[in-house]
Order: structure tokens, then sequence, then C-alpha cells
């Protein structure tokens, strides 16, 4: 058995959400040093949390998945709200055919359920659940969108994952709908220039 497994056996056998010292995790055998690294990590993968120097609490365990398709995308603007406790798994797509179209700037997307397309985004693994709640209210769900569950396929299989969905949507009759969204910025000033032109002539 490795250090990090004893340590993290040792973890377990602790009560949850009881504020308790690093020594609590001291296993025979194994460095202060190398238990505070193993600690760190456990605390990265949300087996626990470090509440201060040298004090932690051990987190009930919590491993939901997330299809994301717009903004908190690789490499999107809003990519670092995922931060380091949702794990990317890789490329995805939904299973059964929904409808992607855009707000009326370009800057974001939102999708229906209607059958059009297969929509393409990212599989994400949520390890803490004061993640999924941050997200929650960026997304402006339940009252915006609905976080809802659905089958996805990526290169792990297919598997059932949390998305965010704009129920009792109207289909937008002035857009094509949208497989998958990119970030172009030229297309989104072009966008937001056209709508307004439209607002001045109407």
């Amino acid at each position: 058995m490795s250090y990090t497994e004893k340590i993290h056996r040792k973890v377990q056998s602790l009560e949850t959400d009881v504020i308790v010292p690093f020594s609590a995790a001291k296993v025979e055998g194994i460095s202060t040093d190398t238990t505070r690294k193993i600690l760190h990590r456990l605390h990265d993968n949300g087996v626990i949390t470090i509440v201060k120097k040298g004090y932690f609490k051990k987190e009930d365990s919590f491993s939901e998945l997330l299809f994301v398709y717009g903004s908190l995308k690789k490499g999107f603007d809003n990519h670092n709200l995922l931060s380091k406790y949702a794990k990317r798994l890789g490329k995805a797509h939904t299973v059964k055919k929904l409808a992607m179209f855009e707000d009326s700037f370009g800057n974001y997307p939102y999708i229906v359920d209607a059958p059009i397309s297969k929509i393409k985004g990212e599989l994400y693994q949520i390890t803490r659940a004061e993640l999924m709640s941050k997200i929650d209210k960026f997304e402006g769900a339940p009252d915006y969108y609905v976080r809802k569950k659905i089958e996805v396929k990526s290169h792990h299989g297919v598997k059932r994952a949390f998305v965010y969905m704009k129920p009792d949507a109207a289909l937008p009759t002035d857009q094509k709908p949208l497989q998958e969204w990119t970030n172009n910025t030229d297309y989104k000033i072009e966008k937001l220039h056209s709508t307004l032109d439209a607002m001045i002539e109407g």
C-alpha cells in the first residue's frame, strides 16, 4: 500500500466536517513533510479541506460529471470558474439531438430541448459540492438555466452528466442552430453591430 493510500485510509476514519490538526492523519513510518504534501494533494482532490495552516476537515465524498458547451470550455472567458476542483475528461458530444443558439449579442450559447443536432463540448468531473453550487449561481440556475442530466459520449464511453439548458425557450428564427460554439471575437463584434443596427432601424 502506498503512502497516499495509507494516509487516505487514516483520513477516511475521521469524522466529517470536524476540524483537526495535520497530526490526526499521521501514520507511523511516514514523515511529517510527506504527510503534509499528501494532505495538500487530498485537498486538491476534494477529499479534505485545509481550513487554515496545519488544520483540515474531511469532506463528504462528491463526484458529478458536467458537460459544458460555452464560455466554461478550456480557453474561453469563464473557464477559470471550473478551478482545480474540476478535472477535464476531454471532448464530448450529446447522445441526444438538441438545439444550440446564441444570445442576441453572441456572448454566450444556450441549449434548448429540440431534436436538431448533437452538441459538441467538453466533459468535466466536479469533485466539490461547493463548486457545483458556484457554477449554478454563475449560470443563474434554476431561474435562468435548469441543470439536468443527459447522456454524453466521450472517449470514456457514454456517461450521464449534468448540463445547463434553457427551459421552454422559443427557437429563434433569425439564426441557424449551432453544433459547436467557438470563441470568434470578430463574429461577436459583427453580430453586435447588426443587432444595434436592427434596434435603431426598428
